[in-house]
């Protein structure tokens, strides 16, 4: 998705229509990037709308020989970080206190998996988990970055990774054995 230059150009006027405009096409990027960053959608929708700012008071240093995307997924990373390091120093979690979740009431059919059940079950993870796991996977940060920009160790970064994924195979499992009993007692 290619955003048009004149349009960057009226938002650089103050152009409401054309800043209108830009939130709509940037909506649906901006907010799989946070959702998976959040827990809830409020959540996100506020990180979005913050994210949505940053992107319109930043114009003036865009460099506009260059894709708009990755420079707006540079800045939605970044805010989505610096928001898990200001909520982290809020809140104290010991690497053993890793809840165990249930997952039930998930809409499966024919024992797929869709996104909206994905995006519940990483919701459900430990926010340390999960930033390491949508960093790494889904982001394509290597450990030394990752630990650089979360305040912890590679080691750390490594192990909240390997949570993240044993946490989510045991959701998936539990998922599958729950929707195999539905569909064996019908």
């Amino acid at each position: 998705m290619a955003i048009d230059k004149k349009l960057i150009k009226n938002c650089l006027k103050n152009d409401r229509r054309s800043q209108s405009e830009l939130y709509e096409e940037l909506f649906s990027f901006l907010m799989n990037i946070c959702i998976r960053y959040k827990s809830n959608y409020d959540d996100a929708g506020a990180a979005l709308n913050t994210i949505y700012l940053k992107v319109l008071k930043g114009l003036e240093t865009y460099n506009h020989d260059k894709a708009m995307l990755p420079w707006v997924k540079t800045i939605a990373v970044r805010h989505l970080i610096d928001e898990y390091r200001s909520e982290r120093r809020h809140e104290a979690v010991a690497l053993d206190d890793v809840p165990s979740y249930s997952v039930n009431g998930y809409s499966v059919s024919q024992d797929k998996l869709n996104v909206d059940d994905i995006l519940s079950m990483l919701a459900k993870l430990p926010i340390n988990s999960r930033s390491v796991f949508n960093l790494f996977v889904l982001d394509g940060y290597k450990h030394k970055e990752i630990a650089d920009m979360l305040g912890m160790s590679e080691g750390n970064s490594k192990w909240h990774l390997n949570q993240a994924r044993t946490q989510l195979k045991q959701m998936i499992t539990h998922e599958r054995n729950r929707t195999e009993k539905i569909r064996l007692a019908q």
